[in-house]
């Protein structure tokens, strides 16, 4: 009987995981790994011809041919930035949304103010912002795992 107690009481439990672990739902969109990933694609960006270089650094698609999931994403930011946004869509369709967290995590990382207000934000509404977060990861990698499925399928001979 104490068995079917136990079960019961730790079922009601908040579920574990890395959702609920060491990073604050504002620490996810705001902490330091994405204040430097945000930093460098923006400055790459900037950096980067809207076609590329003429070479990728992606080491999976110079070991296999296939795509990574970001690849793309570089040229994708760098197109919009210029206002090429047919081009941006072919490279990465995630390049828009990527870019509008590029500059808001760029932005908050220089403005206490507007941090303070995401953070707010954020942490007023943790379990949809953790959920946004959970989704827009998972679908960012299930677009990648398509593209290289189709690239796979047509390198086939």
């Amino acid at each position: 009987m104490n068995r079917a107690r136990s079960r019961i009481h730790t079922s009601a439990l908040p579920p574990t995981g890395w959702m609920n672990g060491r990073y604050s739902a504002s620490g996810r969109w705001l902490g330091k790994p994405c204040i430097i990933a945000a930093w460098a694609g923006l400055l790459s960006a900037i950096l980067t011809p809207p076609h590329g270089t003429g070479f990728t650094i992606c080491w999976l698609k110079s070991a296999t041919s296939l795509p990574c999931p970001g690849c793309g994403l570089t040229r994708s930011l760098s197109c919009v930035l210029r206002g090429m946004f047919t081009e941006s869509w072919h490279y990465h369709p995630f390049g828009f949304l990527v870019l509008a967290l590029f500059v808001t995590i760029t932005a908050a990382s220089l403005l206490p103010r507007l941090r303070n207000y995401l953070i707010c934000l954020i942490e007023s509404n943790s379990r949809m912002s953790n959920i946004l977060y959970l989704g827009f990861v998972i679908s960012f990698v299930a677009f990648g795992l398509v593209r290289s499925l189709v690239t796979f399928v047509h390198l086939l001979p």
